[in-house]
């Protein structure tokens, strides 16, 4: 399938992509998380490389969950901003909102969300949070969104990783417009999954998890939405066991320093929901 992405609303932007290091040839490439606000052991770089971006509001319907791998979805959600400030807030009333989205577009058999990530480009008083990511890459490799469920579900596990499933973010501003630090995503198509994915350790207090850092691909082409508003969320794939060669199976992401942000513009804030969903399938 062609690239989706046109010249038309086409900006020129510093996309960061991993840095080859010479001492991952021996040892995988690794990231220690750490308290929020504090430098975690990592042995990992980026490099902002010069990419053009496609502006795809106004024709994002042409941009599926199952042809690119993301989708911008109009989404109401009953939490006011002060309301993402807490924290079982997000997990009795935010979680199912997310869940009856994912119920009604997907059809899924279940769903099992297992985090939401707060985002903001500064700090709030002494509360901190995680800023933008500014280095391309996908969440979750299919190691460890079986790990996941593994350790997730463990009862029913054997029975679920038989069948379809997949790992779904949810990801939405906590204002709109929002102008600061939008989110890009890598068509599909254009990526070679074979070349371009590099295997990342995560490693936290209770488990290790992996991930994929994205190598510079000139192919690669990258579509963001301006000024998305607070009812509209993206959703976009981390893993999709579907054996259809038809069907987008990943997403590879990253924030950017938009160049058309105003200078006055307020810094991003935003929500991130992680889910397993399953299929009968």
């Amino acid at each position: 399938m062609p690239s989706l992405a046109t010249a038309v609303g086409t900006t020129r932007e510093s996309i960061y992509y991993l840095v080859d290091n010479p001492e991952h040839k021996t040892k995988k490439p690794f990231h220690v998380e750490s308290p929020v606000g504090q430098a975690g052991l990592i042995n990992v770089s980026y490099e902002g490389r010069d990419h053009l971006v496609t502006d795809i509001r106004g024709r994002q319907s042409d941009f599926q969950l199952d042809n690119v791998g993301f989708e911008l979805v109009k989404h109401e959600t009953s939490l006011s901003y002060e309301d993402f400030r807490d924290d079982s807030l997000i997990k009795s009333r935010y979680y199912k909102e997310v869940e009856s989205l994912l119920q009604q577009k997907l059809g899924p058999s279940r769903i099992f969300i297992f985090n939401h990530v707060l985002r903001q480009a500064i700090c709030s008083g002494t509360v901190k949070y995680l800023g933008p990511q500014l280095g391309a890459h996908i969440d979750q490799t299919p190691g460890s969104a079986k790990a996941r469920i593994l350790r997730e579900l463990s009862e029913d596990a054997a029975s679920l990783i038989s069948k379809r499933y997949q790992i779904l973010n949810v990801w939405r501003p906590l204002f709109g417009p929002l102008e600061s630090f939008p989110l890009a995503f890598c068509e599909y198509r254009t990526l070679d999954q074979s070349q371009d994915l590099v295997t990342t350790n995560y490693v936290y207090p209770e488990f290790v998890g992996e991930s994929y850092n994205v190598r510079f691909n000139e192919s690669h082409k990258w579509c963001f939405a301006s000024d998305q508003q607070v009812d509209e969320v993206w959703v976009f794939k981390c893993v999709d066991t579907t054996t259809d060669d038809s069907i987008a199976k990943v997403a590879a992401h990253t924030s950017f320093d938009y160049s058309g942000t105003p200078p006055d513009a307020r810094l991003r804030e935003s929500v991130e929901v992680r889910a397993l969903v399953f299929y009968d399938d």
